[in-house]
């Protein structure tokens, strides 16, 4: 039985002082030491504390090694640290450092930065180790099909190129989502831009992020943290967004067309839908009878404004480009 309050250990602000850590600003980094919200080292605390059977984190900056190390031990070796860039990580890593874990299930964590390392077999099995952790990756990860939760305070400057790279990977089922388990995604961003992630038809900041998250995962705002909790305060208060996989995605398979659909139409935002599309038309003639086609079967209110259209009915129209392999103008 795995617990469910870690043993003692030292405060975060103590941790940050023996440590000598402070927020670096090549990373993006501001610390959160209130526990009710989590930070460096809190969401990792907070979610072994939750009674998490399998945590990886992914962390970019190794000054946060030792503390990560510490919480490891606290838990039983529940945690397993990679050290490395989310960005251009091996979902690989990740699962073999979950399997490498004693316990069963996964909560993936991307902390303030990203990511890692694991204790591999001797060389001499090495072929034979990734062979096997290769074949197992398809499965799920324990017998109970349980959720791989990816959980992030994310580096504002990578934030939306994060979330951007999960989501096409998510569509094509590659990396951490081509496992047949569950996986959802909760992840903190600055509260502009999680606003326009969740925002619906109509909203001012609704945007291309809107449309490809909402294309394939239902969206919604979990809660806003004021810039006063972290340290230092930065200019913008920050949101926490909930993703959870559709069952049916509205845009099935890769993400590319329908983010060059939603790139050309938010480029020209204050136009209307009817101007883009003759636009489009003009600009790539091997479209017209597609745009043509699409306006006969009353694909969109001519009228309309970007972002009063629907993540369906840009989802529509992607699809039908996509079938025709036509590529569209992106300015």
């Amino acid at each position: 039985m795995v617990p469910k309050t870690l043993p003692p250990l030292p405060l975060i602000r103590d941790l940050i002082r023996v440590y000598g850590l402070s927020a670096n600003q090549k990373f993006s980094q501001n610390f959160i030491l209130d526990k009710n919200v989590t930070g460096p080292g809190l969401l990792t605390r907070s979610i072994l504390d939750a009674g998490a059977q399998r945590v990886v984190v992914v962390e970019k900056d190794n000054r946060f090694v030792p503390a990560l190390q510490q919480l490891s031990e606290a838990s039983d070796q529940r945690l397993e640290i990679i050290m490395g860039d989310m960005l251009h990580l091996d979902h690989a890593d990740i699962f073999k450092a979950a399997r490498e874990l004693s316990v069963s299930p996964l909560i993936s964590s991307a902390p303030i930065s990203t990511t890692t390392t694991t204790n591999s077999p001797d060389q001499g099995n090495q072929d034979q180790y990734d062979q096997a952790v290769d074949s197992d990756i398809l499965r799920p990860l324990d017998d109970n099909n349980a959720t791989i939760r990816l959980l992030g305070n994310l580096p504002f400057g990578v934030a939306s190129p994060l979330l951007i790279q999960w989501l096409k990977m998510m569509g094509l089922r590659q990396g951490i989502f081509q496992a047949s388990n569950k996986v959802s995604m909760t992840l903190m961003f600055q509260k502009e831009v999680a606003e326009g992630i969740a925002a619906p038809p109509g909203h001012p900041q609704r945007s291309r992020l809107s449309i490809m998250a909402q294309s394939i995962c239902n969206v919604k705002m979990a809660y806003k943290v004021s810039s006063g909790v972290f340290v230092p305060k930065p200019k913008v208060d920050a949101a926490v967004v909930h993703f959870e996989k559709r069952e049916e995605p509205l845009m099935p398979g890769s993400l590319e067309k329908l983010e060059d659909v939603a790139r050309y139409y938010f480029n020209k935002r204050r136009k209307t839908m009817g101007n883009n599309t003759n636009r489009m038309a003009r600009l790539a003639p091997d479209v017209k009878p597609i745009l043509e086609e699409w306006i006969a079967e009353g694909g969109w209110d001519m009228n309309m404004r970007t972002e009063d259209v629907s993540t369906e009915q840009f989802c529509a129209l992607a699809r039908k480009l996509d079938r025709a392999q036509i590529k569209i103008p992106l300015t």
